[in-house]
């Protein structure tokens, strides 16, 4: 039995991705502290991927609303954020555009994407063509990440995690349902004999607060070394024991059609620029180079799906702070700003209990 349970462990193991290949772009999803409401704030530091999963490997457990079997999950605590990375294996990748919703709300401009109907299985899809008039897309690089919901006035909303049916996800507020929740991501690739020059992005550095984990502080070294996604910082985090997990079962089980799926709700305002593409409108395929649905579960109902006990919880705005965890800016004051959209400033924001 022992055996068993030690094979089933390394199979999880196994299947967990740290990001995903759409469309030729690298993507990943960055778990970060809810930055403080009502105040402007620098980028926060990465802890860490989350873990990510295909549907398909847990077909049987999971649940049956989630149609695409080529789809993704990942668990998110209630009290939980994120931002979107586009991690560089080289520096000479090819540009993407990409289309970036959740709950079928673009994350730029804030208009629903259009459902379309699959004739032959009868199931819901969704439209996130690139718009010309309008740019509702982001371009890889130089875009280095995505923090939130775009506003007009050089600030993105930060993405939180939201329960379905709480009202709060930005889907419900804008279309007065909440259907879908979780992410989904449309790529597309420059037509064929289009050479691009790939646009460099900016370079983070440190803006106030310092890792204490061994690189001494504000030091030289600190800034050399450290970056907004530095993969140890979840390592030192685990380390704490206010980082202790919410591994409390429910006192009567649950089945799995009980599953609380997530959306993504308005956050805290995070300086961040969403650059205007660089190489126009013109030069990218109409036809998506792929399409990816991240759904979103409870962390605490993760174990019904996998087996698996649900990674840490996050840490708060306090405890970030007390451990020294950086602040991030960027060297981007000569880089231009898409328009955004004013209604997320309009929303409920998600607020932490």
């Amino acid at each position: 039995m022992e055996t068993k349970r030690t094979e089933q462990r390394a199979d999880i193991r196994a299947a967990r991705l740290e990001e995903i290949v759409v469309g030729g772009l690298r993507i990943g999803f960055q778990r970060t502290v809810r930055v403080p409401a009502g105040q402007t704030n620098p980028l926060p530091a990465g802890l860490g991927n989350f873990p990510i999963y295909k549907v398909s490997d847990f077909s049987e457990r999971a649940p049956k609303d989630w149609r695409d079997p080529n789809a993704y999950f990942m668990p998110m605590y209630v009290q939980e954020a994120l931002w979107v990375s586009f991690p560089q294996r080289f520096g000479f990748e090819n540009p993407h555009a990409l289309v970036v919703g959740a709950g079928h709300i673009n994350a730029v401009t804030g208009k629903p994407f259009e459902e379309t109907k699959k004739a032959k299985k009868g199931k819901w899809s969704f439209d996130a063509s690139l718009q010309k008039d309008e740019q509702n897309y982001l371009v890889v690089p130089p875009q280095p990440w995505l923090d939130g919901w775009k506003s007009p006035d050089g600030k993105v909303y930060q993405f939180v995690s939201a329960q379905m049916g709480s009202g709060l996800t930005v889907e419900g507020q804008i279309t007065g349902e909440e259907k879908f929740g979780g992410i989904q991501l449309t790529v597309h690739s420059p037509k064929p004999g289009q050479d691009l020059v790939v646009s460099r992005r900016p370079r983070e550095y440190l803006e106030s607060g310092g890792w204490s984990g061994g690189f001494g502080g504000n030091t030289l070294s600190a800034l050399s070394a450290l970056t907004r996604s530095y993969e140890t910082m979840e390592a030192h985090a685990a380390k704490e024991p206010v980082y202790a997990s919410l591994r409390e079962q429910p006192k009567k089980p649950r089945s799995i059609n009980s599953i609380r799926s997530m959306g993504l709700g308005r956050g805290g305002e995070i300086e961040q620029k969403i650059y205007p593409d660089p190489h126009g409108y013109d030069v990218w395929d109409a036809e998506p180079a792929g399409r990816a649905t991240i759904y979103l579960v409870n962390s605490e109902d993760f174990e019904k799906i996998t087996g698996q006990a649900p990674p840490q919880t996050p840490i708060t705005i306090k405890t970030y702070q007390q451990c020294g965890m950086p602040w991030f800016l960027l060297p981007d004051g000569s880089w231009k700003d898409t328009a955004g959209s004013d209604v997320f400033g309009k929303l409920k924001p998600v607020v932490e209990k």
